[in-house]
């Protein structure tokens, strides 16, 4: 049981180093918003924490020229985690605008195949 325990608290703190950047970068952010409810700003950190922490791993996965620097990494998730809940809102409007236009843009793409009537011409 002293196995699993010990286990269970090495996996904690090792989520709680790898979210700590992402989650600071996005309570600095916080606390230049004026004017938002306690709801608004759990929701804004967790958005920023959450978007920084998988933004972070996309770089160490993509990074060019070998291992990232842990810092550097660190950078990055915080940098992230400062932009990511201002960007975030904005990013999911404009995804739920262009899933609203899919189905028109996609009617009008099959009548464009379609051959015209020499009197609509």
């Amino acid at each position: 049981m002293d196995k699993y325990l010990h286990g269970l608290l090495e996996n904690a703190i090792a989520l709680l180093a790898g979210l700590t950047p992402a989650a600071l970068g996005a309570a600095v952010s916080l606390s230049y918003e004026k004017g938002l409810s306690w709801r608004e700003r759990f929701t804004q950190l967790a958005v920023g924490t959450v978007v920084s922490y998988f933004a972070g791993g996309f770089v160490s996965a993509v990074w060019p020229w070998g291992t990232i620097n842990p810092f550097v990494l660190q950078a990055i998730t915080f940098t992230t985690g400062m932009i990511a809940f201002k960007a975030t809102p904005k990013f999911i409007a404009s995804c739920s605008d262009a899933l609203a236009a899919l189905p028109a843009n996609a009617v009008d793409r099959v009548l464009s195949w379609l051959p015209r009537r020499k009197d609509d011409a």
